[in-house]
């Protein structure tokens, strides 16, 4: 297409590597520079519903965050929800039409922007099975490629290598390289050798972004929303944020000493003695900090009407889930944290530490006026 605007691909190393940090903090630099920037994600797995439009979670944090005038759809073209795969390959290939939707997407996105933010998924192969893979869908963009990794030092270079020889194969450059997830003490100490081993392969490293805490806590109605639990009071809380999980399986002293302020307790139902000595330490902890804990009841069992009545007083969130306490638990652990637009203080987050750890002036666009 003629005119075509600068193209940053913010691929990962890996799922949950990063990418979706970079490209919010990058997408709102540009915004907030004056830029009319354009935000797609090509091929979204994990999706949410928007007004009644199932589209890519990603897509509909990014493009609300940064207030695009665009359709939700055209900036995420393709979803690939359950059974697609499968029925992909047990049907005809029709990646010659998912190919020309985001093309299709993407031109109407550039005609009339400053610049093309493009997040893929995963890392490099990713996709591959539908003919779409990362590496494919950034050689049909144009543009160079700005890899995610996490932190340290083997790691990421082993897996820079790994991906890199993929779009390569593409014939798709890789533009800078961002190492996620960095110790903050560690910051320093890596920098040097990491770069100096960029450098001496032809690559820029772009920043180490310090691992932030905040950053990986999952509210309490994410946790809902993922596992089907029930909500037995406290809606209006379901903002909490979640930092650890404590299982109840102790005396109710020994217990209190690992509940307090982030913690999602998981107890059995039917243990009236935790579930009131929970409720005691959040009231202490609210008075001073406001709604800081949860409760979820286990094994499909809830207390004795009592002490429910007094949960119901401690204005806090109550859960309830069928799953018994061992299988809550590692469902619950294993869940990861995704921003949504209403998580303002965590966007804005994202926002400073890109701006405060990458070069931009290195991105060769106009995003560090």
């Amino acid at each position: 297409m003629a005119n075509k605007p600068p193209v940053l691909f913010v691929a990962g190393t890996g799922q949950h590597s990063g990418k979706t940090l970079v490209s919010i903090g990058l997408t709102m630099r540009a915004h907030r520079a004056g830029l009319r920037v354009r935000y797609m994600k090509p091929v979204g797995q994990r999706t949410v519903s928007v007004d009644g439009e199932i589209v890519d979670e990603d897509v509909a944090l990014i493009v609300k965050a940064c207030e695009m005038p665009v359709r939700l759809r055209t900036a995420g073209p393709v979803t690939i929800p359950p059974g697609f795969t499968r029925d992909f390959l047990m049907g005809t290939d029709n990646s010659g039409t998912l190919r020309r939707s985001i093309i299709d997407s993407f031109e109407e996105l550039a005609a009339d922007a400053d610049l093309v933010i493009v997040e893929g998924t995963g890392h490099a192969g990713v996709g591959s099975v539908v003919e779409l893979s990362n590496a494919t869908v950034a050689r049909l963009l144009g543009g160079e490629v700005i890899l995610v990794t996490e932190g340290g030092i083997g790691r990421p270079i082993d897996e820079f290598s790994l991906n890199e020889a993929l779009f390569a194969r593409e014939g798709v450059g890789i533009f800078g390289v961002v190492c996620n997830k960095v110790l903050p003490n560690k910051l320093e100490e890596l920098r040097e050798p990491v770069g100096r081993w960029m450098s001496r392969h032809g690559h820029r490293l772009l920043g180490l972004i310090p691992y932030e805490p905040m950053l990986t806590e999952i509210t309490v109605g994410q946790i809902v929303q993922e596992t089907g639990a029930q909500v037995i009071c406290g809606q209006e809380y379901l903002g909490c944020r979640v930092r650890t999980i404590a299982v109840g399986a102790e005396p109710a002293h020994r217990f209190l000493q690992s509940f307090g302020p982030g913690v999602l307790a998981l107890i059995p139902g039917d243990r009236d003695d935790l579930v009131l000595a929970a409720v005691s330490a959040q009231q202490g902890h609210k008075s001073i900090q406001g709604v800081t804990a949860a409760i979820c009841l286990t094994s499909g069992l809830l207390p004795h009407d009592n002490i429910m009545a007094i949960a119901r007083r401690a204005e806090m969130p109550v859960l309830a889930t069928k799953k018994n306490t061992y299988t809550a638990a590692s469902l619950m652990s294993d869940l990861v944290a995704k921003m949504t637009s209403s998580e303002t203080e965590k966007i804005e987050r994202a926002y400073e530490l890109v701006t405060q750890h990458m070069d931009l002036a290195a991105l060769e666009v106009p995003l560090s006026q």
